[in-house]
């Protein structure tokens, strides 16, 4: 794999070759995620596109198209949109779903056609009408584990739905709604001591190679960005909000602790010798929200600032010469080896959403 030098970025683009060092500008915040976009788009990877892997990846396209409004870009989002009728899978209380509607809402800011979201609305009022009622979030031996938010990576999935909904409609019910299942999964998968997400029952007991508790960092990566999607939406004086914020800066100073010194973050957070350190879709996910963070003024900018350029620098060296990005672990749901040649949907999404707050982290 042809693989950027830490500090040298290469980039051809209109018939011109751009050199950067290693100061990190906006110009060559834009240029790279053009690259990584250019490349997911001429690289499908045969999963529809309404599915959750790139329901992230639209996620992330949307957080760039408004630092970046590009025609390219709309059009992309608008050709997905037509092509599946502005749908979501119809198996409306799995998280999973609720994923591609990120994009559908954002863009419904944008250009206010209804069409772009009744189905999604459609979805969400179903939440309200459940049968059984009762709440099961267990995930091992539950035939029925979609049913409600059992696993980690769903609070990346749907709460922000409910919260950028809830901002349109301008009714809180379904931000209330959101808050009582994101509740329901906090307790029951929050390591208090760690403070980090198990990514679902299975692993409340696991340990690593070397002891250690086994916690994802893609997972948490899904949660953390999930959570800084949801305070972006989230009014300021909703009553609920203390919570959200302290878990945010909570988890944001775990994380930070547990960076490598190359500036990426394990696969498994707690040991890095548990299948290597190097991984891109954690290390993405964590560099959108640190830098969400900052520019939210949730986090201090001299604390946490070089953490995220320095995440972003190591995102950078797994960048090739034709926009793609590898160590992305594949879809999963633990820890797990990852080579140079992984790529996903979802990798070059998140890589999108850290590019959109790494461009409001710099000045000009």
């Amino acid at each position: 794999m042809k693989r950027y030098k830490l500090f040298l970025l290469l980039h051809i683009f209109s018939g011109f070759t751009y050199l950067y060092s290693n100061a990190i500008t906006k110009k060559s915040v834009l240029i790279v995620a053009e690259r990584v976009f250019d490349w997911q788009q001429n690289h499908p990877t045969g999963v529809k596109l309404w599915e959750w892997e790139y329901g992230a990846f639209y996620s992330g396209l949307i957080d760039l198209y408004k630092v970046d409004p590009e025609i390219k870009y709309l059009k992309a989002m608008t050709d997905m949109g037509n092509q599946y009728q502005w749908s979501v899978r119809p198996r409306p209380y799995d998280a999973n779903v609720l994923a591609i509607s990120h994009m559908y809402l954002d863009l419904y800011n944008i250009i206010h056609n209804p069409e772009m979201i009744d189905k999604t609305i459609y979805c969400l009022n179903a939440s309200f009408e459940r049968d059984p009622k009762v709440p099961d979030v267990t995930f091992a031996g539950n035939r029925y584990w979609w049913s409600w938010w059992s696993w980690c990576d769903a609070l990346f999935m749907a709460p922000p739905t409910y919260a950028k909904y809830a901002k349109i409609s301008g009714d809180q019910k379904y931000l209330d709604k959101m808050d009582e299942l994101w509740t329901i999964t906090h307790k029951y998968l929050y390591d208090n001591e760690e403070h980090l997400y198990f990514r679902d029952d299975k692993f409340f007991k696991q340990k690593t190679t070397g002891g250690k508790k086994v916690f994802w960092s893609r997972g948490n990566g899904w949660v953390l960005a999930g959570l800084s999607k949801v305070l972006q939406s989230m009014p300021n004086d909703y009553s609920r909000r203390p919570f959200y914020e302290n878990l945010f800066k909570e988890m944001a100073s775990k994380i930070k602790e547990l960076q490598l010194n190359e500036g990426y973050w394990p696969s498994s957070l707690l040991d890095s010798s548990h299948f290597g350190g190097m991984e891109s879709s954690g290390t993405a996910f964590y560099c959108f929200a640190l830098a969400y963070g900052i520019n939210s003024g949730l986090l201090n900018r001299s604390e946490y600032e070089p953490t995220v350029l320095k995440a972003w620098t190591a995102l950078l060296g797994n960048i090739d010469t034709d926009g793609k990005l590898g160590y992305v672990q594949r879809v999963g749901e633990s820890p797990d080896k990852v080579s140079a040649g992984d790529s996903e949907a979802y990798g070059s999404g998140a890589f999108l959403m850290a590019s959109s707050e790494v461009y409001k982290l710099l000045s000009e």
